[in-house]
């Protein structure tokens, strides 16, 4: 009797066995500002698990972008190189900004970063992303020296709900007049709901244009809010007009005096059938050596930078771009007041490409027939 009823106390006092997933630790140990340059995204961002494993992911938007399973090491996963994937993901799609968050998986458990706006950046900026934009164009020149007939883009960054006046202060010599005199004339209205990129197409003959009497335009003055950049005007004409993707991807235009020489190398094979001789494997392409004229100190050393970017495309006749691959750059530039600095470099058609060797008048079917003979 004694041993039945210690078996039913037993019983009684023992609690059931619930089988359950228990919460592991999960930590990304990495928190950016609501705007941040990609070059401060770290090399390194720590994830702290207990997990035997974490399955991590950066997203912009809908779209995955990485994916990869990590293995902890003393309860920390390293994910590696976060920068390089993100500014990839960029140029591949010519954004400028986007948002991405980070995410981390274990079987029980999820934790993501905050949504973050990226801004491209190839620079090292230890500056505020926030501030930075709502000072600056997304350039690195302090101004521009422009040709009267071509073309210069800026672009600018705005933060969501900014409402300011554009407008342009401009440098005119009128007809008639002996002194230039400043005029300043209204642009669009900037009104943004959200975060907005406004790329602006800069033309000395538009603005002139604009103006509404004839004039000649020597230097003007965009104004968006707190961001200014003044441009002087040229009657140079350049000899080569490139457009880049600069320092924070935004389009850029290259206006260049300078001396150029092609080269062809001749590089393809031959084969003999029947005593017919036929060519294959042509790799024959046009190579182009480039020696600008003299240039400012920061000119020389943007358009170095420039340079190195992975989009080059050359304005052809007519204003066709053709991409081109830069093969070689020989830079050397000093800051001395009597330095003449110019750039040298190298390039190449990135497609089988000959360039057009006859120069064709523009407009030839503008003006009427006439029947000179009849």
């Amino acid at each position: 009797m004694q041993s039945n009823a210690a078996v039913r106390s037993f019983l009684i006092q023992a609690k059931p066995v619930i089988f359950e997933n228990k919460k592991v630790m999960l930590k990304i140990n990495y928190n950016p500002s609501l705007y941040v340059f990609t070059c401060n995204i770290p090399s390194e961002i720590e994830i702290s698990t207990d997990a035997a494993s974490v399955y991590v992911t950066i997203a912009c938007g809908p779209d995955t972008i990485f994916e990869t399973t990590l293995y902890p090491y003393n309860n920390i996963a390293m994910l590696y190189d976060a920068r390089s994937i993100i500014e990839g993901h960029m140029l591949d799609k010519q954004r400028v900004f986007a948002n991405f968050v980070i995410t981390a998986d274990t079987k029980t458990e999820e934790t993501t970063t905050p949504e973050r706006h990226f801004i491209y950046s190839r620079l090292s900026l230890a500056t505020n992303a926030m501030g930075f934009v709502q000072l600056f164009f997304l350039t690195t020149r302090s101004m521009f020296t422009i040709p009267r007939n071509s073309f210069q883009t800026l672009s600018a960054f705005y933060l969501p709900d900014v409402t300011l006046q554009g407008y342009t202060e401009c440098l005119a010599l009128f007809d008639g007049e002996s002194t230039p005199r400043m005029v300043r004339i209204e642009d669009a209205k900037v009104d943004t709901k959200n975060t907005t990129l406004i790329r602006d197409i800069i033309s000395p003959i538009a603005i002139e244009t604009r103006i509404g009497s004839k004039c000649r335009l020597l230097q003007f003055t965009v104004h968006r809010g707190f961001l200014a950049k003044t441009f002087y005007v040229t009657d140079r004409t350049p000899n080569l007009t490139l457009l880049v993707r600069n320092e924070f991807n935004c389009d850029e235009y290259i206006h260049l005096t300078c001396v150029t020489k092609s080269k062809l190398n001749l590089d393809r094979s031959t084969a003999t059938s029947l005593g017919i001789t036929t060519f294959y494997d042509d790799k024959s392409a046009y190579e182009y050596d480039v020696e600008s004229s003299m240039l400012t100190f920061e000119e020389a050393k943007h358009f170095s930078q420039l340079l190195l970017s992975r989009y080059v495309n050359i304005v052809e006749i007519g204003g066709a771009l053709a991409p081109i691959t830069v093969t070689d750059i020989n830079s050397e530039i000093s800051d001395a007041d009597n330095a003449t600095n110019s750039i040298k470099f190298k390039y190449k058609y990135s497609s089988h490409h000959f360039p057009i060797t006859i120069d064709y008048g523009n407009n030839i079917f503008d003006d009427p027939f006439y029947r000179t003979f009849d």
